[in-house]
């Protein structure tokens, strides 16, 4: 059933490594959107406040799908990137589909954030502001610390969550994992088994990093028992 792995597993490399890194410039896109639109929604200024809600609501409101190809249509008419082929798919499309990812994810991360943040005692804002720190310092050295260590959990999810969207980006011809596995079974006039290959691709990955939240997790739960 799996034979056909001894002939097309660099196809399947090469799509995991596109997926790795498509994810990993997606979720740091995310992280600072996410910490720029939380900053916005908090903010005392109306129009700040109600940018970000816009931008939040919108994205969290639409296909992921439609947000891909909405990006990759506008960008590829708007700037001139490069047709260079990396990992099988061209920077002109990886690049936009990146992008979009991180635009997607940094909706959900600014909410993710906004709720750490809101769980902290406002008595520690107070107690910052009080030793002579700016509303920015106490937020960044006081309050963002203690609420990352709350939100970790929802956090890693949303990483997790981004690595399995990434298959969307087969829709404007990023050759990552899905793709791949299509791409064989075209070949192959069978879909179940290199689908069920992605899906364990998927599956490994995912599980890994979940591995690696729960470890940082502790590490950062021991370090805030040890400083108490």
């Amino acid at each position: 059933m799996f034979g056909f792995m001894k002939q097309y597993y660099p196809v399947f490399l090469e799509g995991t490594a596109q997926t790795i890194l498509i994810s990993i410039i997606g979720i740091l896109i995310g992280i600072l959107l996410g910490l720029l639109f939380v900053m916005m929604r908090l903010s005392k200024l109306k129009v700040l406040e109600y940018l970000a809600r816009v931008y939040i609501a919108i994205v969290r409101g639409t296909p992921s799908m439609i947000q891909v190809m909405l990006i990759y249509y506008t960008l590829s008419k708007a700037i001139s990137v490069p047709q260079i082929q990396f990992l099988g798919s061209g920077l002109d499309r990886v690049i936009p589909g990146s992008i979009a990812l991180g635009i997607n994810s940094g909706a959900y991360t600014a909410e993710i954030f906004r709720s750490g943040i809101i769980s902290i005692s406002r008595g520690q804002t107070e107690a910052g502001l009080s030793l002579g720190l700016s509303e920015k310092t106490t937020m960044f050295s006081i309050v963002l610390p203690q609420a990352v260590r709350n939100i970790l959990p929802a956090l890693g999810n949303e990483f997790i969550s981004l690595i399995k969207e990434s298959s969307v980006l087969f829709y404007i011809g990023v050759q990552e994992v899905t793709a791949q596995a299509l791409g064989i079974g075209g070949t192959l006039y069978n879909f179940v088994p290199p689908l069920i290959v992605a899906a364990a691709i998927y599956f490994v990955l995912t599980f890994l990093l979940s591995q690696l939240m729960q470890i940082i997790e502790k590490k950062m739960g021991r370090k805030y028992v040890q400083s108490n």
